[in-house]
């Protein structure tokens, strides 16, 4: 196959991965996805990326390996507590203000994008840590993932000792238990936890625990193409009660790209909270 050709196809395909799943991969990118793909195309017993395109345009078993691409194509780094300060704000700042001005009773928390369930679980140490539930507050946390594996992992709550990095070693015995060289979540730091596959870039996305009070997506719109993007937002938009708050990891900005999330600094960061889209 000469170069042009396989570099074409080469461009079929990571169009189809943005198509379906809204992530782009720049040429910095580029070797690592295709270290991680060339498996599959063994695998499948496929001899091109042209192939293995062409396989997944419109081979009958084209919607098992597109879960099996899902799978490849997501960054999975995460770990517990990964820009602590977020929590910090999430009890401090935001809980305070949403119980003042809207009373809401049951905090409804969405962690997007959240891998091996890392953040999700942070989310509900904290909330356990500041004595939340103490004031009368419930709270139902939901997580969602393109990863379908890592969904599995979340909901079995089994992790290695990178994922808790960031835990001294009270944090690691007050929240884990030993398992040879893993840690397993404690059973109470599941409380109001629920995990499910979805894809943030798909056109008309149904979030089954809408509408949330807070959106935590952190470290997963730097990877989106434009236009999964504003769609990716539309869908936080949407979903988000009226004031609600959306995170996002430090190298993400919506300032200059969207009006209808308004930025807000809360102890020298900066979250967004929803406003109408014609303010």
């Amino acid at each position: 196959m000469n170069g042009q050709f396989a570099e074409e196809e080469w461009k079929l395909l990571l169009d189809l991965v943005s198509r379906e799943f809204g992530l782009v991969f720049q040429d910095s990118r580029r070797r690592h996805l295709e270290s991680r793909l060339l498996p599959r195309l063994r695998a499948l017993g496929l001899e091109s990326f042209g192939a293995y395109y062409r396989y997944l345009a419109r081979h009958p078993e084209r919607g098992a390996e597109l879960r099996e691409l899902a799978r490849i194509v997501t960054n999975n780094e995460t770990y517990f507590f990964r820009e602590a300060h977020h929590f910090d704000l999430l009890v401090q700042q935001v809980v305070p203000q949403l119980s003042t001005h809207s009373r809401p009773g049951l905090l409804r928390v969405l962690s997007a994008g959240c891998s091996s369930g890392d953040e999700a679980y942070s989310i509900v140490i904290a909330l356990q840590g500041a004595l939340v539930d103490r004031t009368g507050l419930d709270w139902q946390i939901d997580a969602c993932d393109l990863n379908s594996a890592r969904i599995a992992q979340a909901r079995e709550g089994l992790y290695e000792a990178g994922s808790l990095r960031a835990c001294d070693e009270l944090g690691r015995s007050a929240h884990f238990s030993a398992q040879g060289d893993r840690f397993r979540l404690r059973p109470e730091h599941r409380k109001g936890t629920s995990f499910f596959e979805a894809n943030l870039a798909v056109a008309g996305l149904d979030l089954p625990g809408a509408p949330y009070h807070v959106i935590f997506c952190r470290n997963v719109l730097i990877y989106f193409s434009e236009e999964a993007f504003h769609r990716t937002l539309s869908h936080f938009h949407r979903t988000l009660v009226a004031g609600g708050y959306l995170f996002l990891g430090h190298a993400e900005s919506l300032i200059g790209r969207r009006n209808d999330f308004q930025p807000v600094r809360l102890c020298n960061s900066i979250v967004y909270r929803k406003q109408d889209k014609n303010p």
